[in-house]
């Protein structure tokens, strides 16, 4: 069983998959980890812990900024980016977009917590098919309808449809000396049962967090905490009409 020591992550692509997302969760998991040295104080401000999707897009935002102030990414990214949804035909959004003048790389975000003693997956793949029916669902000829037919082109050619989900993994507070392991188990948990997906995993120092039952605690009263995270990223292939 590997150790996890405090602030440390890594990143699991079978056969390469989404090789070009890399840099961009590597510098994800380095915000994660400087936000939690930084502000100890009020994790929650700064961390994806509250188990809500609009917590991740600042933080997703500001890690493609910071790629391309250091010369590391080929593309620039667009949040919350309107679209029409083939269903219905209501607009809808899509939270990340990520363009350069070939590729699009469009990205749902979803934000689930799991118990790290929990081996059920299920609140997890829901989340990853609610994010792929929503990715899928949306008309993206209506995204492209101002460019030249050559950019067309190349984006069906060259894109991605990428649901993610980041989960916040907590354990009791009774436990935590075990963190690392429960930890890792939970990771190992993940990495079978989506095994053919990226997985990031983030393992930083646990914090105590707010949840449904403690909201009117003390901080130093509360009983759950937060101890990493593990991002699920799949590709999916993009549907024109």
């Amino acid at each position: 069983m590997m150790v996890i020591i405090d602030n440390t992550w890594s990143i699991f692509a079978p056969n390469n998959t989404l090789a070009s997302l890399r840099d961009l969760m590597d510098e994800i998991c380095r915000q994660i980890c400087e936000y939690r040295e930084s502000v100890p104080i009020v994790p929650e401000l700064c961390l994806p812990t509250a188990a809500k999707e609009i917590s991740l897009t600042p933080l997703i935002m500001q890690a493609a900024y910071n790629l391309h102030r250091n010369d590391k990414a080929v593309f620039w990214p667009v949040s919350e980016m309107t679209a029409t949804r083939n269903d219905k035909g209501s607009k809808g959004r899509i939270d990340i977009g990520l363009f350069s003048k070939r590729h699009a790389t469009f990205i749902e975000c979803k934000a689930v917590r799991s118990s790290a003693t929990n081996s059920n997956n299920n609140k997890i793949e829901k989340a990853l098919n609610i994010a792929i029916d929503q990715l899928l669902d949306i008309d993206m000829e209506t995204l492209l309808f101002n460019s030249p037919i050559e950019t067309k082109n190349n984006i069906r050619a060259n894109n991605k449809l990428v649901p993610m989900v980041a989960v916040n993994v907590t354990c009791n507070k009774n436990r935590v000396e075990n963190c690392d392991r429960l930890f890792a188990e939970k990771v190992d948990s993940i990495r079978d049962n989506f095994y053919d997906s990226m997985i990031v995993q983030v393992k930083y120092r646990p914090h105590l967090i707010r949840y449904s039952n403690d909201m009117n605690l003390k901080n130093e009263d509360r009983k759950l905490m937060s101890i990493g995270h593990v991002f699920i990223l799949k590709n999916i292939q993009m549907r024109f009409k």
